[in-house]
């Protein structure tokens, strides 16, 4: 079910629709004997309905659906990975910048694993400055611009991410209320 994109905002559209179910022994299950779609606004629609179940009793349920909270949901769990991606290959540049600059055995196997792992990210950026050293110790200056260079990615993504318009998913919540 979605919202028609033809409608006003604000507009109200109401139907019923009326079900009865029974299971092949004849025996009355849980069954809907009214239902009735409002469809509102601002990225809502609600679904009203008179269910009646197996002891008689019936219940007024109450559906909502809030397609703008599930498309911001959508949007927010988008960037947090995009975020994540962007942080770990943060993380490897750091600690290679922090490797290099005390000097750290590059035979050790965490030093060798940093060091390859992060770069494929800095082989754009190597040759792009000098790297000044002072006994054994080295600043990476185009490391350092890969990680600005990095985050502006980011950001950058997780920008036109957020400035999506349309509906991706929805999602529902669902109210149960006992009729007198």
């Amino acid at each position: 079910m979605s919202i028609d994109p033809n409608r006003e905002p604000g507009e109200v559209r109401r139907e019923e629709a009326t079900a009865v179910h029974e299971t092949s022994a004849g025996t009355p299950e849980p069954r809907v004997e009214r239902e009735e779609l409002v469809e509102q606004g601002a990225g809502m629609e609600r679904r009203e309905s008179v269910v009646r179940d197996r002891s008689g009793e019936e219940h007024r349920q109450i559906l909502t659906n809030d397609v703008a909270g599930s498309q911001w949901m959508w949007l927010s769990k988008l960037s947090s990975v995009v975020w994540l991606i962007i942080g770990v290959i943060e993380v490897l540049i750091g600690l290679r910048v922090i490797l290099r600059a005390i000097a750290a055995n590059p035979a050790n196997d965490f030093a060798r694993f940093v060091y390859s792992a992060s770069a494929p990210f800095l082989s754009p950026f190597f040759g792009l400055t000098g790297t000044p050293s002072a006994g054994g110790a080295v600043l990476e200056v185009p490391s350092l611009v890969a990680m600005a260079v990095y985050f502006l990615i980011g950001w950058l993504i997780v920008s036109v991410i957020w400035l999506a318009e349309r509906p991706l998913t929805h999602s529902a919540t669902r109210y149960d209320r006992n009729r007198l």
